[in-house]
């Protein structure tokens, strides 16, 4: 037992042997959250208190879950089976595939990703007779996502609609969930939705579950929404055994449905739990967390903690002040350049908003030959050759799923065109049979035309695969699926150059197949599809390589580095603009730049652009994040130089611009400190003009010159003003 708990410190052992009961840990960044799970998952096996198939512990990446089962493991000294530990799709999947008969699915029912899903709106809205460019299909998907993760049916949704465009969605969602459930398909969203519907409304399956696991225990519980959070409550047995472990100062997942007051409100759903806070970090020095708790400090929606480090002191953060995104790039590799005497590259990561600002850096580190490597871009199992490989795949494993289906029926090209295909769609919905139960009888269909014979040799294929999927291991099925579709051939022939990287990623894909077959001794067709359709990018990040890694900050929740370079810290690109009068909103970026700010162990880099191409040339304004750091924590790193402006290529006015703090020589172009007045007029101040008056600032829109608001003012009603012209004092 020392070995679990000697090394911890007086709250981690508390959270650690504290077992019974709900208990909220408030775990601030670098305080050893994954450290006190492992541990305390450790705690319970080892004092008996659970077999490993009576605990739940849920995270957010199947990495995180990999991990954390590995460290349990390794403390015990042997292996755990039976040990759930997953994300929450993962878990979710899992039920289903056990229990989904109960809801009309079998086991072998297909994950659609998010592309598929994107496909099947389209198809659905075009079977609706809506336009595709007033019911765009990503905004109908985003629309259904978050209708099922707030647990809202298309019944309901129907209830609710009003108006023309909410109509077109409610019947959308509605074909949309009729067209999965014929394809025996379900969306990410569905795995949580559907498993929180079997649970409340089979009261013996549900309650089956309830008996099962005596302990629950959920990571980052900060970032749970609405239906993940149904999910837990009607898992949670009588006993209320439920410890989540989060911090709602890193909460950055709102956009996506997260629910901060899940853990805000922890106390109310359970007045008799405990709270432990976690409050000493282990990861960043003094400097680097005072800088980050001033800056959260400003945020209203959240716990009071004070962190605090043994690592006294440190560097300074630095912020450079640069003319432009390409400035930037340049700046920030020059320093990579220079601490990479002292710092692997691996231990470097530049961090950025949003994933357009890695054109620069990218352009920058491949001329200097700097190696990289980006998290967030395309993952490999988005790339065409493998979609289309896992295409036919999916379709060996369920028969049913029209989206494969559609995909590969002519790939590689076997003469079914489009008019075959909408000829196999409208026999499927006339008949309610799949797309390939049409192509089977079509095939033995003496009566049709010669061109629907062309079917027969791909019903072949697939039906050949399916009889043996259970009985070889999937690398040797993918093996000899890819040799008889001459797969390699015809990668080769579509692009000689291009192709070669293609056969590779699929030769690397079979590599991943044989490499679960190692690891797994069931690892069969259905097993392996379900085990890779949830994988995401960070889940092949390796930290481990060294390169310099490039990502947006949410992509770097829960990596640590020595160095982090956190870019374009202008308002309106972080803060983005539309958060600017959504005080919620503002605070969760506000958040978001803490997690950035926090990934950093020994040193962080900030950096502002003067001059940023949004749309046009844009006058930047310093973000207020950077105002909200004491300036005694901060060295500003003058990199401007004076642009000679030509008036017919931009509209920017020297003028325009104020003066720097800097120690150095200060250009009258680029990011102003001591000019208060622009950057202070938001939604809510009070303000007094020579004309018109007191007023208050109702709205703000665009930036530098171009930058104007509405005004209300006494007796004079809503105004426009430029505020390059208008000469107006804050007094509130």
């Amino acid at each position: 037992m020392n070995r679990l708990l000697d090394d911890l410190n007086d709250a981690q052992r508390q959270a650690v042997t504290t077992t019974e009961g709900p208990l909220l840990v408030i775990a601030g960044a670098g305080s050893g959250k994954t450290r006190v799970l492992v541990r305390r998952l450790a705690y319970l096996l080892r004092q008996q208190l659970a077999q490993p198939n009576q605990i739940l512990a849920v995270t957010f990446t199947n990495k995180a879950a990999g991990e954390m089962k590995d460290r349990v493991v390794t403390l015990l000294g042997g292996v755990a089976p039976g040990m759930n530990v997953s994300t929450f799709h993962s878990f979710c999947a899992r039920l289903l595939r056990r229990e989904g008969h109960a809801i009309g699915f079998d086991s072998s029912f297909t994950i659609f990703d998010t592309a598929d899903s994107i496909t099947l709106v389209k198809n659905c809205i075009k079977e609706l007779g809506f336009s595709t460019n007033q019911c765009t299909p990503k905004a109908q998907l985003r629309k259904i996502s978050d209708a099922k993760n707030r647990m809202v049916s298309p019944e309901t949704f129907a209830a609710g609609a009003s108006g023309y465009f909410e109509d077109c969605t409610s019947r959308i969602y509605s074909l949309y969930q009729e067209r999965l459930l014929r394809c025996q398909g379900m969306d990410f969203d569905d795995l949580l939705y559907r498993s929180v519907t079997l649970l409340q409304d089979n009261t013996e399956i549900g309650e089956g579950y309830r008996r099962r696991f005596r302990y629950l225990m959920v990571d980052e519980y900060q970032d749970t929404n609405p239906v993940q959070y149904l999910l837990l409550r009607n898992l949670l047995g009588q006993h209320k055994n439920l410890c989540v472990v989060g911090d709602e100062d890193q909460s950055i997942y709102g956009w996506r449905g997260a629910d901060i007051r899940n853990i805000l409100e922890f106390e109310k759903d359970f007045s008799d739990a405990r709270v432990i806070k976690l409050e000493q970090n282990y990861r960043s020095t003094n400097i680097i967390l005072d800088a980050a708790s001033s800056v959260i400090g400003y945020n209203e929606a959240r716990k009071p903690k004070t962190l605090w480090s043994d690592k006294k002191g440190g560097d300074k953060l630095q912020h450079l002040l640069v003319d432009s995104a390409d400035e930037e790039a340049a700046g920030i590799i020059e320093r990579i350049h220079n601490e990479r005497a002292t710092t692997d590259l691996c231990e470097m990561a530049v961090l950025y908003r949003t994933n357009a600002q890695s054109r620069p850096f990218e352009e920058q580190l491949r001329r200097q030959g700097l190696p990289y490597q980006i998290v967030g871009g395309i993952t490999f199992y988005q790339r065409k050759e493998v979609k289309d490989l896992l295409a036919y795949l999916k379709l060996i494993a369920n028969p049913r799923d029209d989206i494969s289906f559609e995909r590969i029926v002519n790939y590689p090209k076997r003469g079914v065109g489009k008019k075959t295909l909408a000829e196999i769609a409208a026999w499927a919905a006339s008949d309610g049979l799949s797309y390939f139960d049409v192509a089977k009888r079509s095939a033995d269909d003496s009566g049709l035309s010669s061109r629907w014979k062309r079917l027969k040799p791909f019903v072949a294929l697939v039906e050949k695969y399916r009889a043996r999927k259970d009985d070889i291991p999937v690398d040797l099925l993918t093996q000899e699926l890819v040799d008889e579709l001459n797969l390699f051939d015809e990668l080769r022939s579509e692009d000689e150059v291009i192709g070669q990287t293609r056969i590779e990623n699929v030769e690397a894909f079979i590599e991943g197949a044989a490499e679960y077959a190692r690891g797994n001794g069931e690892a069969t067709l259905d097993n392996y599809l379900a085990e890779i359709s949830l994988y995401t990018d960070i889940d092949s990040y390796d930290e481990t390589e060294d390169k310099v890694t490039l990502m947006t900050i949410h992509s770097a929740k829960g990596l640590e580095y020595d160095l982090i370079f956190l870019t374009g810290l202008e308002e309106g690109l972080f803060p983005l603009q539309r958060t600017f009068s959504e005080p919620m909103e503002l605070e969760e970026e506000r958040r978001l730049f803490y997690v950035g700010a926090t990934r950093a162990r020994k040193k962080l880099y900030m950096s502002t652009a003067a001059v940023r191409f949004r749309r046009g040339a844009i006058a930047s304004i310093p973000s207020r994040f950077i105002k909200e750091i004491p300036p005694e924590l901060m060295d500003v790193v003058d990199l401007r130089r004076r642009p000679t402006w030509d008036s017919d290529s931009t509209s920017l006015q020297p003028s325009f611009f104020g003066k720097a703090e800097s120690s150095g020589d200060v250009s009258p172009i680029g990011v102003h400190y001591e000019y208060e007045g622009l950057e202070a007029l938001r939604v809510g101040r009070i303000v007094q003009h020579p004309t018109f008056g007191r007023g208050k600032v109702l709205k703000v829109e665009g930036y530098g010159e171009s930058l104007q608001m509405e005004i209300m003012f006494t007796g004079l009603g809503v105004k426009k003003i430029m505020a390059k012209y208008g000469k107006l004092k804050i007094i509130g």
